[in-house]
């Protein structure tokens, strides 16, 4: 009797174990994804607002050359602008296949890049 009452405690404190060691790898898990999300969040941050930068002041020089080449101080603004009008129009036709897609499912791989690993490991 005592030794059964020895073996369930046993498997009882496994099994409390296994738990914790399944609660901890979850944890460690979540982490992982969110530093990597995180990460790409920072990193891609900096690059828009880089690009965003190079795009303004590259439009303020082009804009004053324009503007001497026309011979009026407002004129070179104004075919810049438009240039980002016909820009604007272009990406908002094109949003939903060519942007709003790839970039959903680039998130989507990188949240179930484990996952998916470990199903393509057990095909081969």
């Amino acid at each position: 009797m005592k030794e059964q009452e020895a073996e369930e405690s046993g498997l009882v404190g496994k099994i409390k174990e296994y738990i914790g060691i399944r609660k901890d790898l979850a944890i460690l898990l979540f982490a992982d994804k969110i530093s990597g999300i995180a990460g790409s969040l920072v990193s891609g941050s900096i690059l828009i607002f880089l690009v965003l930068l190079i795009f303004f002041f590259g439009s303020l020089g082009l804009g004053f050359y324009l503007s001497e080449v026309l011979g009026n101080s407002y004129g070179g603004f104004f075919l810049i602008t438009g240039l980002y009008i016909l820009i604007a129009l272009i990406v908002l036709a094109i949003k939903k296949k060519h942007i709003e897609g790839p970039f959903s499912n680039k998130i989507i791989k990188k949240i179930l890049k484990e996952r998916n690993e470990s199903i393509y490991e057990k095909q081969d």
